[in-house]
């Protein structure tokens, strides 16, 4: 095996143990437990999408031959699976715990799970190269862009949480995290660097200001939330 596999491998756990470092250091014990938890359903939430590669691969949607076959397969396929099957997992296994009870935990628990999540899908990939889904560029992205989806899903499920929303910031956190994986996704397929320099650039200013928010919200910031108010907005 090639050095650059091996780096692709090493990338999420050294992030993981980075943030498992600073926990230890700086955060409560039930803080550090819930981390290890979020990495854990992380790794096993690949299994469902292993399903699903099968399945797509089996209803020839896999094979990018035309534009809408690329779009359909970037945004939907990955971009919209991928997200909704962490999403499941955030939801119902981690951030529901008591512990998730700020946003800023809430965020840091999807991007545990997320890195869970892309490295056992990069081993998956790298173990069955050599059916176009995986690229050495793709495998080196990987962890920062499932690092930003992570931030935005992770964002709007703690509102959603706090304010007892099961639809509207549910909704807005994996619309967005799809939208932004697909995109990444399609530049990556398209080869089509301008458009993912782009899209991880967007991406990852969207994620740092939305990061920075929650670091100085608080749940009785969102509590004060007028969220009829905030559902007219929505539906214009």
């Amino acid at each position: 095996m090639s050095i650059e596999p091996i780096i692709i491998l090493s990338l999420a756990p050294i992030v993981f143990g980075l943030l498992i470092s600073i926990s230890k250091r700086h955060a409560p014990a039930d803080f550090h437990k819930m981390l290890l938890r979020a990495w854990f359903f992380g790794l096993i939430a690949f299994i469902p999408a292993i399903f699903l590669i099968w399945l797509a691969s089996v209803l020839d949607l896999t094979t990018i031959r035309s534009l809408k076959r690329t779009l359909f397969y970037s945004f939907f396929v990955v971009g919209f699976f991928e997200e909704f099957i962490k999403y499941i997992f955030l939801n119902i296994f981690v951030s529901s715990k008591k512990v998730c009870n700020s946003p800023t935990r809430i965020i840091l628990a999807s991007i545990t799970l997320s890195l869970g999540f892309i490295l056992v899908e990069n081993v998956y990939f790298i173990l069955t190269n050599g059916g176009g889904h995986f690229s050495l560029l793709e495998g080196f992205l990987s962890v920062p862009g499932h690092i930003i989806f992570g931030i935005m899903m992770g964002f709007f499920v703690s509102f959603g949480k706090f304010r007892k929303s099961n639809f509207i910031f549910p909704a807005i956190g994996l619309g967005t995290a799809t939208f932004f994986h697909g995109l990444f996704q399609f530049a990556i397929f398209s080869n089509d660097n301008t458009l993912l320099a782009i899209t991880l650039g967007l991406s990852l200013v969207i994620a740092i200001l939305l990061f920075k928010k929650a670091l100085h919200t608080t749940r009785e910031d969102i509590d004060h939330i007028d969220r009829d108010k905030l559902e007219e907005e929505l539906r214009g």
